[in-house]
């Protein structure tokens, strides 16, 4: 595993307990009635899919640049997809809270998306000033 990898484990991690931690005092004392089991699952799918699309988009990024940036783009529209399918099938099962839900769902693609792009332009940014050099 790279150590580009390595890093950006550790880093959506740390998000990823913070986000755990802030859930947890939100909904615990402020928003309680607004809990959804299913939030954990969110959190999950989140941090699957980013850290899958971050390492195909740093491997991508190693092996040919111009490439990237289209596969960027599939990636992100695969997660889009992907993270818009659970919100069909979850509001189709249940539609409970669904306000709640869906904040919640855009809380963590925010987050999470974020973190990605940020640590996928600081890659990149790199890769140039080597080859720069």
């Amino acid at each position: 595993m790279s150590s580009e990898i390595q890093k950006f484990l550790i880093k959506i991690s740390l998000v990823s307990i913070a986000l755990i931690v802030v859930g947890f005092i939100v909904f615990k004392w402020f928003l309680a009635d607004y809990y959804l089991p299913v939030y954990s699952i969110a959190l999950v799918l989140f941090y699957a899919f980013t850290v899958c699309a971050h390492a195909w988009q740093l491997n991508l990024a190693k092996k040919n640049l111009a490439k990237f940036a289209r596969m960027n783009m599939v990636a992100t529209f695969l997660k889009l997809i992907v993270y818009a399918a659970f919100i069909v099938i979850y509001l189709s099962v249940s539609t409970e809270k669904a306000i709640a839900f869906v904040i919640v769902v855009m809380i963590l693609y925010i987050v999470y998306t974020t973190v990605e792009v940020a640590s996928l332009t600081k890659f990149i940014r790199t890769l140039n000033q080597k080859s720069k050099d």
